[in-house]
């Protein structure tokens, strides 16, 4: 027991090391700076940061929160994810070992967590995040692909190329996550057009819906699409839902609602094994998203009706999402 908190201490302290690198990659995305060059430095006057200022979450405290130099405040943003991230990497170990899988789960939460940075911050995705998160996924399912087929080889002594055999391999899946991933987050931005005259979402998020769907495949992208609504509603949209039942806009409060279930029977479904056909999984994929777009379409309709027809932020969404996907219904 004393050795696996050792191990699980020492994992945690490893990811809040990275964490810290994840803050200096995301905000260093948004400024254009190279991550390598120059040293850390306070934003507000320009001082190097002493290695024994820049330790994990502790320096924070140490230094009150505030610049050792010109005591300008620290941004709580830099402990919080230093510990989520360190949280993170112990995750991965307990969830998936010292494996492969562990390793790549990892890069795409801590690619997500970046991109959820600048998202919250300045409502901008880096493109360079999106695609480094992109091509890591494929790069995974290529290695995946080759230990299928050599897995089917070493059994049976053949793999045959058909149909059935090439949809079940993981970077077809991949690809056609990516290629789901941009298709249902432009029919969804483009809703907003017909109603407000504008996207419903940016396009950085059509990115990470990308990203997700490289990295784990088309049936886990769409489940964390479905989530990621659902997340949405419940985390930002509390208010809106007062403003419905005040006008008695029923409808949208029904459409909402519909959604909701059918995303968690969706959910439920392929968690325990229930949808296993090709077609019949594609054919609820279908209906879950004529579902989420109507919705999506009436709340943006209650937005522009009470003059708010500003960018939703997404992205954190995704992000939590994915990471119940991974971690909890995995």
């Amino acid at each position: 027991m004393a050795l696996l908190i050792g191990i699980l201490l020492f994992t945690f302290i490893l990811g809040t090391v990275i964490g810290s690198f994840l803050n200096v990659v995301a905000l260093r995305g948004l400024t254009g700076e190279s991550i390598v060059f120059p040293s850390s430095k306070c934003p507000k006057c320009g001082n190097k940061i002493k290695p024994w200022h820049n330790i994990p979450i502790l320096s924070y405290f140490l230094l009150g929160g505030k610049c050792a130099y010109c005591k300008e405040k620290i941004s709580i943003q830099y402990p919080i994810v230093e510990f989520l991230t360190g949280l993170l990497l112990v995750g991965c170990l307990l969830k998936y070992s010292l494996t492969l899988t562990a390793l790549f789960v990892f890069i795409a939460c801590a690619t997500l967590f970046v991109m959820s940075i600048t998202d919250i911050r300045e409502k901008v995705i880096c493109a360079w995040h999106a695609w480094f998160m992109i091509i890591m996924g494929l790069i995974y399912n290529v290695i995946l692909s080759h230990s299928h087929i050599q897995a089917q080889l070493e059994t049976t002594g053949q793999f045959l190329f058909n149909a059935h055999n090439f949809l079940n391999l993981p970077i077809t899946s991949s690809v056609l996550g990516l290629i789901a991933g941009v298709i249902i987050m432009e029919i969804l931005a483009a809703a907003g057009y017909l109603i407000v005259g504008k996207r419903a979402f940016g396009t950085g998020d059509t990115f990470i819906a990308a990203g997700i769907g490289a990295f784990f495949g088309w049936r886990t992208l769409l489940i964390t699409l479905a989530l990621s609504i659902a997340v949405q509603i419940v985390i930002v949209m509390p208010s809106f839902f007062r403003k419905l039942k005040a006008r008695n806009d029923n409808l949208t409060i029904a459409s909402i609602v519909v959604f909701l279930l059918a995303a968690a029977g969706f959910s439920a479904a392929n968690y325990y094994g229930y949808i296993e056909d090709f077609t019949i999984c594609l054919i609820a994929s279908l209906i879950l998203l004529v579902i989420g777009v109507y919705a999506c379409v009436r709340i943006i309709k209650g937005i522009k009706e009470e003059g708010d027809v500003s960018i939703l932020p997404f992205g954190p969404a995704m992000t939590i999402a994915a990471l119940i996907v991974l971690f909890v219904l995995a």
